[in-house]
């Protein structure tokens, strides 16, 4: 919504609801290489976006506000590392974009072990600079962030459930209390709700006192159209209405997107570009990666595994090759190598792991998304950290539809 807009209430009476159109092409929309624009918008969607990486939240509410028939406007991006703050600029065009801890915007409460100290009204000088600064952040429609997940991974074998980065949840909390979002989207691992400081249960006790309505999610990114088994936490805050998760049903599909629907159009432009290029691998994984194609299996035997794989290895599908016709295991920073996952190209010969492009359109970034501001290390880190957009727009849309009564129906 505009700076000097009341909330959005309908269109005097017409019949409203804020879903997304279910005969939209998602596909068609990965393959575009230009970017879509809304036609003629009657209401811009304001944004905030922390913890922002390379943009997937904001590409997601991007993608639904236009499908809704709104434009979308992201008022301010941050993130700590400048090269991926650089892809979410070049995409995105935020009115700001700062680069640096959160916690360097919204530093009440940062050491505080009174959680209480997050909900006080008075703004640090910091806070203060900020508003002051750019007083068009007050009140956007959407506060999303995505605070970093590795001391909740599972990753890290429960080893960093006491990981000090878990606590970069809260500064969500206090960046609400600065600027009194409508709504709010937090992602995060699954796990986050077995962290020893139960952020998620203490930032719902204190965002209820803000006044907020919260609903929580654990969804499978498969369930809305993601082509890979990702599984993510959602906390949704509404200030305007309870958050109606039920329209997440309306979405849900009968038959999961395979890795084929994500990638096989793109398969022959391998080595055409640094996006479309494999990783170099060493002499012996390429042997692993081929004896899987020539072999048509997909798992590595234990005898060509390295020693550290090998007798029951946690991670048995590391060195694997992918399957085309079910959804891709998670995405993640090392997917460029046959070493970090299940990254073996089901069909490629010869036998390689997966391009960047590939990695990213598993993830659902459209094809008119850049990355030509980061080198191929970046890029990778970027995409393997990111929020689906398409799982991301679903997200929104629920957002969406809490700050306004009778949000608009779509159709294609």
């Amino acid at each position: 919504m505009t700076r000097k807009e009341k909330p959005f209430r309908g269109d005097g009476g017409s019949e409203h609801m804020a879903v997304l159109s279910k005969s939209y092409n998602d596909k068609r929309w990965l393959q575009m290489k230009k970017k879509p624009k809304t036609t003629n918008p009657k209401i811009t969607i304001r944004s905030v976006d922390l913890f922002a990486g390379i943009g997937g939240i904001a590409v997601g509410t991007q993608e639904a506000c236009r499908r809704l028939g709104y434009a979308h406007k992201c008022e301010l991006a941050n993130e700590w590392d400048e090269s991926v703050l650089s892809v979410f600029e070049d995409n995105l065009q935020p009115e700001v974009a700062i680069c640096g801890d959160v916690g360097s915007l919204f530093n009440r409460g940062l050491f505080a072990k009174n959680l209480q100290e997050l909900l006080r009204k008075k703004l640090t000088v910091v806070e203060k600079k900020l508003l002051q600064k750019y007083p068009f952040l007050t009140e956007p429609d959407l506060l999303t962030g995505g605070p970093p997940c590795q001391g909740h991974s599972d990753l890290n074998n429960h080893s960093r459930r006491d990981d000090p980065r878990n606590a970069l949840y809260y500064r969500m909390i206090r960046a609400a209390k600065v600027l009194n979002p409508k709504a709010i989207i937090i992602e995060n691992v699954s796990t986050v709700i077995h962290s020893k400081e139960k952020v998620v249960d203490n930032s719902v006790d204190l965002l209820k006192k803000m006044g907020y309505n919260v609903k929580l999610l654990m969804i499978w990114g498969n369930e809305f159209g993601v082509p890979q088994k990702r599984k993510r936490h959602f906390l949704i805050a509404s200030r305007i209405s309870i958050p109606d998760i039920s329209l997440l049903e309306k979405y849900k599909l009968k038959k999961d997107r395979t890795l084929r629907w994500a990638i096989e159009d793109i398969e022959l432009l391998a080595n055409s570009t640094t996006y479309d290029s494999p990783a170099d691998s060493d002499d012996e994984n390429k042997k692993r990666m081929q004896w899987l194609i020539d072999n048509d299996e997909y798992d590595l035997p234990n005898k060509l595994r390295p020693d550290c794989h090998k007798d029951g290895h946690n991670y048995p599908a590391v060195y694997g090759r992918m399957y085309y016709d079910l959804p891709s295991s998670t995405i993640t920073t090392g997917f460029r190598s046959n070493g970090q996952g299940r990254f073996t190209h089901p069909v490629a010969n010869p036998a390689r792991p997966l391009t960047p492009h590939e990695g990213a359109r598993i993830q659902t970034f459209p094809d008119w998304f850049s990355f030509e501001k980061v080198g191929v290390t970046k890029m990778s880190k970027g995409i393997g950290n990111a929020v689906p957009p398409i799982l991301a727009m679903h997200i929104a849309n629920l957002a969406i539809s809490s700050i306004i009564e009778k949000p608009k129906v779509v159709s294609e």
